[in-house]
């Protein structure tokens, strides 16, 4: 193992999953509550997320914080989440203030993220 993936290991706390399925990849997001956003969820962890932004005009702030609803079991659950990296359409948050009711949440949508992504394997 190199350095650099070392570091970068010890970045990710958390197991990242990919969303493989368009039941779970439609992200809504907004910053105190005004214009919501569409996105497309990349991949998704306990701790944060990866979406890729529908309108490439959309303007953020790094370090802001923002309001992000997500797709589970056909209703939606929302987190906060703090804008770490930006990247032209690519935005990653970190989850913040997270309750007890949000990690069963997270940990719900993970799980069934997990499943449908070795179904999808098994099925090849």
């Amino acid at each position: 193992m190199t350095i650099e993936s070392a570091n970068t290991m010890d970045r990710r706390r958390f197991r990242r999953v990919f969303s493989l399925v368009a039941e779970e990849d439609v992200v809504l997001f907004s910053m105190n509550g005004h214009s919501h956003f569409v996105a497309k969820l990349l991949d998704f962890s306990r701790s944060g997320a990866l979406i890729f932004a529908a309108d490439p005009a959309i303007y953020v702030d790094l370090g802001s914080h923002y309001k992000l609803y997500f797709q589970s079991r056909g209703a939606m659950f929302h987190l906060e989440a703090l804008l770490v990296r930006k990247d032209k359409q690519l935005f990653a948050f970190h989850f913040i203030n997270l309750t007890p009711l949000d990690m069963r949440e997270i940990r719900g949508k993970v799980a069934r993220m997990e499943i449908m992504a070795a179904r999808m394997c098994l099925s090849y």
